[in-house]
């Protein structure tokens, strides 16, 4: 009777110890019999189930059973809560990395994107391997909102004007390109398009996308911005050409020329973004115009201005008349 009840008690002293060390301890304190020992980088996309986030980490080499690492991301209940980003996870057993992943946050990268961003200088920042990953992306119209795709020019370099500027998150990858396509034209429409006419034209909205970006290479104070748009509007309306001097910086930007103070010698740049040269719109905007300059471009300001001068701290000032204008730059800027 006496070993029955030692032999009962050994059992139970054995089975307790084999519950904490093979269950409790794993469980709740998985790193203390673990051996952390390399470092593996590992990029989790948007979108992906918590079954190939499991093989994604298998495949890295990170732990060596994929059905039992999902196993333990249920039980922890992190199966369908994993952000997308970029994590750091030690090679180690499938219950460590489940906790490992549990308390992990994942980086991720901001991408800031300025008003007057050029198409050229997007597709420098999205490159890799030489390959024009923006431009294919830029033309899918997959990547923007349904509501907006039958407004789109058939040129990547018109489609930059429906983006807004932002500062974004985006997840790290191979689709970054695609991943802020997505994010700041839903933006845009959000911000601005909504408010569009649905009776508007493809080719009424481009050139409204059009002078915004004009609007956004010439004002300089927020306020100036629905003057500016109106008074281009007008020299439209009386079959004047633009004279902007933000196409012809543009002209020579895209020949690889920077231009910040222009000649009368630059005015001559043979381009169709050549204002000065050529009547009407040129044939797409400039660059990606903020809220401000679209909104302005979308109501502009009803004056009888046809002409502005720019003064040294930024401001522009405003005439009617030609002779008016020459008048007050001789007074402003002591033409003679």
């Amino acid at each position: 009777m006496k070993n029955k009840i030692i032999d009962n008690v050994l059992f139970i002293f054995f089975a307790t110890v084999y519950v904490v060390y093979s269950i409790l301890i794993p469980l709740y304190k998985p790193d203390l019999f673990t051996i952390k020992t390399d470092v593996i980088e590992l990029t989790i996309p948007y979108g992906m189930s918590a079954k190939n986030i499991a093989e994604r980490i298998k495949d890295a080499g990170i732990v060596k059973d994929s059905d039992l690492l999902i196993k333990w991301m249920v039980r922890l209940k992190i199966d369908r809560k994993l952000q997308p980003g970029k994590y750091k996870l030690h090679k180690s057993y499938e219950l460590s990395v489940a906790h490992e992943l549990r308390s992990a946050k994942p980086e991720i990268e901001q991408f800031m994107v300025i008003p007057g961003t050029k198409y050229e200088t997007l597709v420098k920042i999205f490159i890799q391997k030489k390959a024009d990953l923006f431009t294919k992306e830029i033309l899918d119209n997959n990547n923007f909102p349904k509501e907006i795709r039958l407004w789109l020019p058939q040129d990547a370099r018109g489609r930059v004007a429906f983006l807004l500027p932002e500062t974004y998150i985006i997840n790290p990858g191979s689709d970054l390109a695609k991943q802020f396509i997505r994010k700041a034209s839903r933006l845009w429409f959000e911000r601005i398009g909504r408010d569009v006419s649905v009776t508007i034209t493809k080719k009424e909205l481009n050139e409204i996308a059009t002078l915004a970006s004009i609007v956004e290479g010439e004002a300089k104070v927020s306020e100036e911005r629905p003057i500016l748009a109106g008074i281009f509007m007008n020299r439209i309306s009386e079959h004047m050409k633009l004279q902007s001097c933000a196409t012809v910086i543009y002209s020579w930007d895209i020949q690889g020329i920077k231009k910040t103070r222009l000649t009368y010698k630059d005015l001559e740049i043979n381009s169709p973004y050549n204002t000065y040269k050529n009547h009407g719109f040129p044939p797409g905007p400039l660059c990606i115009p903020s809220m401000e300059s679209w909104l302005s471009a979308l109501n502009p300001q009803n004056t009888e201005y046809l002409f502005f001068f720019a003064t040294a701290n930024g401001t522009h000032v405003f005439s009617k008349t030609y002779n008016e204008h020459i008048a007050k730059q001789n007074q402003i800027l002591n033409v003679k």
